[in-house]
């Protein structure tokens, strides 16, 4: 079990960033993250991570797995995490790989190191795993550099990589925005399959991928959590103003994977 417990983080010159954030993860469930720009999703996504800004402080408060403080851990301790343990699921695919290597290669280097394996059958899992996610055409994919795939087939070798690594625990960071319908529908649909296994944090605005992939919804603002429930509860009697207003345009001509772009309502 993950447990995030009164998670509280400021700047080095004393602003609240994050205002005692609690929240619990299992694997077999999907949690939702949603909320306007500024509300903190993405500074708590990179404390959860360890990859806080400079100018961050955590404060306060516990970041607890299987009944261990990782904030109490060393670096090397959390690195060690990454990949077998922790997942990450960018927005922009493209940040995630190394423009001037090929896939394949940063693959089966992440697979070897990972999970401790020899590189012919790191290479073999590579192969497998993007066989998985339905890249048909895997060898060319894999002899591919990143400026050569779209986002959309990008995308699907993170998942194949998150497939061979199978974390317990996944972040998912926007990771329907830049996708095309046919993109996000495939990958709301592997996640709906990862988390029978694993246990999932996404952070969305996708009104529709939330509504089917995530059992429960946190809604944050100003740093802290304003409103959390089932997503069918929170979405059929929202009680914020932001989340009222989310639900609304969802359910307009408007929604129907809808994103917020700005904030309509004071902050």
């Amino acid at each position: 079990m993950m447990e995030v417990k009164d998670l509280t983080a400021r700047t080095r010159k004393g602003k609240l960033l994050l205002d005692h954030v609690s929240f619990t993860l299992e694997p077999g469930g999907c949690t939702g993250l949603t909320g306007a720009s500024g509300s903190g999703k993405t500074t708590l996504l990179k404390a959860l991570l360890g990859v806080s800004d400079s100018d961050v402080a955590i404060c306060g408060g516990q970041f607890l797995l299987d009944g261990k403080d990782l904030l109490q851990q060393t670096e090397k301790v959390r690195r060690e995490l990454c990949g077998t343990t922790l997942g990450f699921i960018p927005q922009n695919p493209m940040t995630a790989f190394n423009l001037h290597v090929s896939v394949g290669a940063q693959m089966a280097e992440t697979f070897r190191k990972r999970l401790h394996i020899e590189k012919r059958a790191a290479q073999k899992l590579s192969m497998e795993a993007l066989k998985k996610v339905h890249l048909t055409d895997s060898e060319r994919v894999y002899r591919a550099y990143p400026g050569q795939l779209s986002g959309g087939m990008l995308q699907r070798v993170t998942m194949a990589i998150l497939l061979g690594l199978s974390p317990r625990y996944i972040f998912a960071d926007e990771p329907t925005s830049a996708l095309d319908e046919d993109n996000k529908s495939y990958l709301t649909q592997e996640l709906a399959r990862m988390k029978q296994q694993s246990a999932i944090l996404f952070v969305s605005h996708d009104d529709t991928a939330i509504r089917t992939l995530c059992d429960e919804l946190l809604v944050m603002q100003n740093g802290t959590i304003a409103e959390r429930g089932t997503t069918s509860n929170l979405v059929a009697s929202p009680q914020e103003e932001w989340t009222k207003e989310f639900v609304r345009l969802a359910s307009t001509e408007e929604g129907g994977g809808w994103t917020w772009n700005k904030s309509p309502l004071p902050m």
